[in-house]
């Protein structure tokens, strides 16, 4: 029997999957393409890039690609290297059973395909998902306002930080208890490097292992003048229980904010008090922060996460909450009235506000928030309590089960625990773990660095462990350890009254049918690139295999807990070892760093290992200058403003970012970048440049401009957004690139999810070898070893990322093999210019004077003057006329291109390879429609769209009038499609058009 017909779908019966490279396009489509466009060979649509920055061979360490079934066999083999075994793993990533609806929901593609929901008309689906998973989590913390997530627990907790120095103006400090996870303060003090935040840290009592007030009283009052926040606790990295109400008042009585690091499940009927009830007045913590992973999904090796943020929004407090970054979601009306959802408090601002955004973050967990929300969801009021107990009774049970060892103390026997114990081994815990593990089982974490004590184990339990794990683990003690009679009779130490939680939840208790079926609808709701073009531009919206996510689901891997020792983790780490090889070849450069899980945070990752290199050799303050072209993505400002460039004149010098304006033919204007190297010399830190940029043009003369920040000991950051376009073709090393990021939910086919996770991988140059952060990994005698770089900059998670969608990539570039990469980017570039050749004689085109400029991957569109006067005439400005165009793609069953980005008065298409001429065919006759609809009926854009589940949402009104949670007491009655987009798809553009007249006169009536 083929390994194939195991799988849980059929490949023969999805039209994407089984093409080679998953390139839909035959080489008929290919050819009678290449004609149109008027190129020989696919190599002579790269014909216009200087010849000495071209690969002469492609990514060679790639390979041959693996046929279907080969692949199958490769990725179900390398999951059973990994050794599963009975696990008392926790800490940093707890681990709980995954309820069988959330599986069955990330099956679900209109959800996990589609993109951030930023056209809400087309995306109520996601939105709604979101709106479970906030609400369920405002039930459970009892805070108003719940976002709609970030990476995880530990950047969440930085992100917590500089909210509250924006809450507290002119303050810069904050302490940080040192009983948060090691992993966490890490990530926190590798981000505040070069930045204005300063943490303190307050150290754990050692007697009771808990967080000694009086000391957090000295320490609050002594640094109350710049104090912006008090980060603390409710269980802490020993597993004990704080007083959280006594460190909420400290922070109530010095008015600084409290920023409650918290464990949702731990929140359950019958567990511990709600964070908005903290404090001798039930005043409640000002901000919470905590991981979500085990809510959604197992530990996959520690991603990707889920960071769980929230803050109070009601009547005495209803401003702090503009001070935060990330994306909430709120209720509002469309405009006929329906209830409906929309994004609101966005950081899109960040291609907006640039520099002076809240945060560089322009994505969030979206579908672990979905999936998170959806696991809560089934396990309902009782279930949720019954996880919770499970991981409680049992933790009381072996913390009485060992003490009857003479070897075995507890550790803090008089301080309350919930489902952690930490306990003292008279020998060597290092043997007694490894014999453990040769025994079947990962026994616990050790913990010595912690306290400065030896031999301290420490142990988690949930709902995971059963009758034969207990048995299987006393069975070993017994046979390991000495057992001895006590006449005292053992107890556990109870957790205060006051730190427990009174009364219910109140979640609702679904069947699991009822969740499917209302999932199934969300679905629905979205449209996916499976079914059809989706075209917007600078996103790369192209398929996503089925198989990424058959690997990243074998439990081989899900299984794998993030501190597992790593001879039982090998299948990983080789993962991570070919990820880094791979990718070496595919960019050229000597070193990868896999850590970060987002575009965005690997260019935070690359301005941070900047300001190392400048560090180390001397020059850290004197390198205060990050020079970023126009055409660079949004998040480029906003991130190095995040690392510590801040914009701004002192005394009339000035310091961070200067702007680079884009010449006639919207490459880089080489003559400013020149004056500018030439007046700002030695404090040029370094360039941020997107290429190919914005408008889909590839800069030209970037190794020039390599060498001239180079001549002043500067460094070039290469933002990879856009390496869908370049892949396999151009050597990054050779261009003198430094560091660059790769968008490993585009260019690599990981599914957007409705806005996240996304995940990415960092290349850099033997400049920068040393001060890798994170994990790398090297090949010893057939093992795979785990190590730091000598110079390591520290962490950006607090763990290894998002490890499940390594797995997807991995199994992506073994299905593409070194050809297959320079097809793909190949195709993606053909599909772009074929649709500019047919269309630019329809459409101008932005950036103004550069229509002769070779196109790329992407490019914009836009109207003449004559059509926005039309359009204007007609009742819609010019300042909403693309917005509204943009609906009106919605109308033909399809997502809206990127509007108003980077060009205000443009339209960013990018159809990337994975569709066939005739779907690009059809797609011109649509946008050639719309043109013609533009200036025959410009009056239907006033009610556009006219088929979605809901009409134009008032985001406005959402924005000012927030509405963030409701408690769920039922599934809402969702508004269907007027139309369903597949169906809209299939008719003829004419006939549409003729739909869409009969609806805005029955909308205007």
């Amino acid at each position: 029997m083929s390994r194939i017909d195991n799988l849980p779908y059929n490949p023969n019966e999805l039209e994407r999957e089984l093409a080679p490279y998953y390139i839909c396009a035959s080489k008929n489509e290919i050819q009678e393409m290449m004609d149109t466009i008027g190129v020989k060979e696919l190599k002579d649509l790269y014909s216009h890039i200087p010849k000495e920055v071209l690969m002469t061979e492609g990514p060679k360490e790639l390979g041959e690609r693996l046929e279907y079934e080969q692949l199958v066999a490769h990725v179900e083999d390398l999951a059973k290297k990994n050794n599963l075994k009975t696990s008392f793993l926790g800490d940093g990533l707890q681990q709980y059973k995954v309820p069988s609806v959330v599986p069955f929901v990330c099956d679900i593609r209109g959800l996990t395909t589609a993109y951030t929901p930023y056209q809400p008309e087309r995306s109520q689906g996601t939105l709604w998902t979101l709106w479970m998973y906030s609400s369920t989590l405002s039930m459970l913390t009892g805070f108003e306002a719940i976002n709609a997530s970030f990476y995880e627990r530990s950047t969440c907790l930085f992100e917590a930080c500089n909210t509250a120095t924006r809450i507290k103006r002119k303050t810069n400090k904050v302490i940080i208890s040192e009983g948060i996870y090691p992993g966490d303060l890490e990530v926190l003090r590798t981000h505040a490097k070069e930045t204005s935040l300063e943490l303190i840290t307050l150290p754990i009592d050692e007697e009771t292992g808990l967080t000694d007030i009086d000391a957090a009283k000295s320490l609050i009052e002594k640094e109350k003048d710049s104090l912006a926040a008090f980060a603390f606790c409710q269980v802490n990295n020993l597993g004990l229980v704080e007083d959280v109400n006594a460190l909420t008042d400290l922070c109530t009585e010095a008015n600084i904010q409290s920023i409650a690091i918290i464990d949702p499940m731990l929140l359950a009927t019958e567990g511990l008090l709600a964070p908005s009830l903290y404090g001798s007045n039930d005043q409640g913590a000002d901000m919470i922060v905590g991981e979500g992973q085990h809510l959604a999904i197992g530990p996959n090796w520690g991603g990707p996460g889920l960071g769980i943020f929230g803050i109070r929004y009601n009547d005495k407090n209803k401003t702090a909450i503009r001070s935060t970054a990330g994306r909430y979601i709120g209720k509002g009306e469309d405009g006929s009235g329906k209830t409906c959802l929309s994004i609101v408090l966005s950081t899109r601002e960040q291609h907006i506000r640039r520099e002076k955004a809240t945060s560089n973050i322009c994505s969030n967990q979206s579908f672990l928030a979905s999936a998170a929300g959806a696991g809560i969801l089934a396990r309902g009021e009782e279930g949720m309590t019954e996880s919770m107990m499970a991981g409680r009774e049992l933790a009381n049970q072996i913390f009485v089960e060992l003490s009857k060892y003479q070897e075995l103390s507890a550790t803090y026997p008089h301080s309350p625990f919930f489902n952690e114990i930490i306990f003292t081994f008279n020998g060597d815990l290092d043997v007694l773990m490894q014999r453990a593990s040769e025994a079947g089982i990962h026994l616990g974490v050790k913990v010595d660095e912690r306290i400065k004590k030896n031999n301290q184990l420490k142990m988690s339990f949930s709902d995971l462990q059963n009758d034969d794990d207990l048995e299987k683990l006393i069975n070993f003690l017994d046979d390991h350890l000495t057992a001895q009679e006590s006449e005292e009779e053992l107890y556990t130490p109870e957790i205060p009254g006051a730190l427990l939680r009174e009364g219910e939840v109140g979640l609702p208790n679904f069947t699991e049918e009822e969740i499917k079926n209302f999932y199934i609808q969300l679905g629905e709701m979205n449209v996916s690139p499976d079914d059809n073009i989706y075209p917007l531009g600078s996103c790369t919206m192209k398929y996503n295999p089925y198989i990424n996510d058959y690997a990243a689901n074998l439990q081989g891997f899900t299984d794998t807990h993030p501190q597992a020792p790593m001879v039982d983790t090998q299948a990983n780490l080789e993962i991570l070892f070919e990820t880094q090889e791979m990718f070496k070849s595919i960019t050229g450069l000597p070193g990868v760093v896999t850590q970060p899980v987002a575009g965005a945070q690997g260019e935070l990752v690359g301005l941070k290992l900047f300001q190392a290199y400048h560090r180390d050799r001397g020059n850290a303050q004197k390198k205060n200058i990050i020079l970023i072209p126009r055409s660079a993505h949004g998040t480029n400002p906003a991130t190095a403003t995040m690392a510590g460039f801040e914009t701004k004149k002192v005394d009339g010098v000035q310091y961070g970012i200067i702007t680079i304006e884009a010449d006639a033919n919207a490459e880089i204007d080489f003559e400013q970048l020149k004056n500018v190297v030439a007046e700002y010399g030695e404090r040029i830190a370094g360039i941020m440049v997107t290429n190919p940029n914005t408008a889909g043009i590839f800069e030209t003369r970037f190794k020039e401009m390599a060498d001239l920040i180079h001549s002043v000991d500067g460094l070039v950051y290469m933002d990879g957004a856009n390496m869908n376009a370049i892949a396999g073709w151009v050597d990054l090393g050779a261009m003198g690139v430094d560091a660059v990021h790769n968008n490993l939910h585009k260019t690599w086919t990981i599914p957007h999810g409705g806005g996240g996770p996304g995940d990415a991988i960092v290349g850099v140059s033997e400049r920068l070898l040393d001060y890798i952060p994170g994990l790398q990994v090297k090949k010893e005698n057939d093992q795979f070893v785990a190590f730091k770089t000598p110079k390591s900059i520290g962490s950006f998670h607090r763990h290894h990322g998002n490890f499940a969608h390594k797995v997807r990539c991995y199994t992506y570039l073994k299905a593409l093999g070194s050809e297959g990469v320079k097809q793909m980017s190949a195709i993606a570039v053909l599909a772009a210019k074929y649709l500019y050749h047919q269309l630019k004689d329809t459409y101008p085109t932005l950036p103004a004077r550069s229509e002769n400029s070779p196109r790329m991957h992407e490019f914009i569109l836009t109207l003449t003057d004559d059509e926005f006067s039309k359009i204007a005439a007609a009742g819609t400005p010019k300042s909403a006329a693309i917005a509204k165009i943009g609906k009106l793609f919605l109308d033909f069953g399809l997502h809206a291109p990127t509007v108003a980005f980077p060009e205000v008065y443009g339209l960013m298409v990018e159809p990337t390879e994975s569709f066939t001429k005739k779907e690009l065919d059809d797609f011109i006759s649509v946008v050639k429609e719309i043109k013609l609809i533009i200036n025959e009926h410009p009056q239907v854009l006033q009610t556009t769209p006219h088929f979605t589940p809901i009409k134009k949402v008032d985001e406005v009104s959402a924005n000012k009038n927030l509405d963030l949670f409701e408690r769920i007491t039922s599934f809402p009655n969702l508004p269907k499609n007027v139309i369903d987009p597949g169906e809209l798809s299939a008719m003829m553009p004419s006939d549409v058009t003729k739909k869409i007249l009969v609806a805005h006169e029955a909308s205007s009536n």
